[in-house]
């Protein structure tokens, strides 16, 4: 009873904050100092993982996920709600601990209740995409505050509780996003904007998913997770329409890969007064590794579907091009850099994703993987912090090599919560 009235109190401090916009900022860095050795050092890699895998979850639930509300925090017990971004980071987490561990699921269906309050409905109930921020009743009404990639992200979760359980409801939950994305986010494209670039693939069409309700451009972070999610739902019993999507997507991805072999961030374009695409306007030219782990995924998928050699060449060309670029060499010998700050881990664990969807196919994902796994064992190792008072305790720095910056970090649930997905991906990859 003393645990639900405190909970009860919280939630309601927690809502006069929120509306009245006064939110108190956590510990900057007290908590981050190393904490001594766990003895995980000395195990097998496959012990190893899976022992990381729930000392990182465990805290980042304590900290972060109130189970009584389904409520994420974005800080570490922090007045501050988590946006969908965030929210679809604990979905995959959860996703995956449940592939290791079937009494999970339990869990799952209580995070899944939670993203309702993220949930847009029209005026006669239906589906109108997962929004950004939460609201404190479920389902409300629609809204534009609407990033379409995070509906893409949510169904690749959901598809794979589907493939995990074989519940036709998640089949359900996924095919729904899917639905009211082909709706109202894909925009076919017409081959004449290529010409120039010429076309990777002769006769197949060429689409692409916006990002947001501005549908201003084309992004990397949108099309990737479209064609892998559409993919993996025909792949499980849904329509031709997912598939024809799906492969549509990805011939658009051909045209944002940069001369390292990644990809740029987004196409922009010219428009007509009638909102229709007319030319390519230019590029955002930045790199992220996860732009290289979905394209990577939707290729093995594709490839499972039609067994065509030249998504295996993609996947094998992306993966090595994608370590080659991301897993620099560090003053640390052994020990790869990849790129630090906000949701970088979360970034690295989407190409891990990527790698481990190329394993089965290829012998050289091995060494990308090792390469991603050294790293994150190597700031487990010497900058897993101590915490204070319980707050901060167990995180990893978003810089694996040179660890926590000296003012002004607080740890986002994004990325806590992908470092403890990594391992336990890893866990997977080397038992299964």
């Amino acid at each position: 009873m003393t645990v639900l009235f405190s909970r009860i109190a919280a939630l309601f401090l927690a809502i006069i904050l929120e509306l009245t916009g006064f939110l108190p900022m956590p510990p900057a860095k007290r908590g981050l100092e190393p904490a001594e050795a766990d003895g995980t050092f000395h195990m097998q890699p496959a012990e190893q993982a899976a022992a990381r895998a729930e000392v990182l979850a465990e805290s980042y639930f304590k900290q972060y996920y109130d189970p009584l509300f389904k409520r994420l925090s974005f800080y570490p017990y922090s007045f501050r709600t988590a946006s969908c971004w965030e929210y679809i980071g604990l979905l995959s987490l959860v996703c995956k601990l449940a592939a290791i561990d079937e009494t999970y699921l339990a869990m799952a269906d209580d995070v899944l209740e939670g993203l309702r309050h993220y949930r847009r409905e029209y005026k006669d109930g239906s589906f109108a995409g997962y929004a950004v921020n939460r609201k404190l009743f479920k389902n409300a009404p629609a809204t534009e505050d609407i990033a379409y990639d995070d509906n893409m992200w949510l169904g690749r979760d959901i598809i794979s509780l589907y493939e995990l359980t074989g519940e036709g409801k998640y089949f359900d939950m996924a095919a729904e996003i899917a639905d009211w994305l082909i709706e109202n986010a894909y925009v076919g494209l017409p081959p004449a904007l290529f010409e120039e670039k010429g076309l990777p693939v002769k006769d197949e069409p060429v689409g692409g998913f916006y990002w947001s309700y501005n549908k201003d451009a084309l992004h990397t972070c949108s099309n990737g997770p479209a064609a892998q999610f559409l993919a993996a739902l025909y792949r499980a019993g849904g329509g031709q329409e997912y598939l024809d999507h799906a492969k549509a997507s990805y011939n658009f991805l051909y045209y944002l890969e940069n001369s390292d072999g990644v990809f740029h961030d987004l196409m922009r374009f010219e428009k007509d007064a009638g909102n229709n695409i007319t030319a390519i306007s230019g590029y955002d030219a930045a790199t992220y590794s996860y732009n290289s782990g979905s394209p990577i995924t939707a290729a093995i998928e594709l490839y499972r579907i039609t067994e065509e050699e030249r998504y295996l060449l993609d996947a094998e060309h992306w993966a090595a091009s994608a370590d080659a670029y991301y897993a620099r060499t560090s003053d640390m010998e052994g020990v790869r850099q990849y790129p630090p700050g906000n949701a970088k881990v979360w970034f690295n664990l989407v190409l891990l994703n990527g790698y481990a969807a190329f394993a089965p196919y290829s012998d050289g994902a091995a060494a990308y993987i090792e390469n991603m796994r050294g790293s994150i064992n190597y700031a487990y190792d010497n900058y897993r912090s101590t915490g204070f008072w319980g707050v901060n305790e167990n995180i990893l720095p978003t810089d694996w090599v040179k660890g926590f910056p000296e003012e002004g970090y607080r740890p986002v649930a994004l990325d806590v919560s992908a470092a403890a997905e990594i391992y336990a991906m890893l866990h997977i990859l080397i038992c299964v």
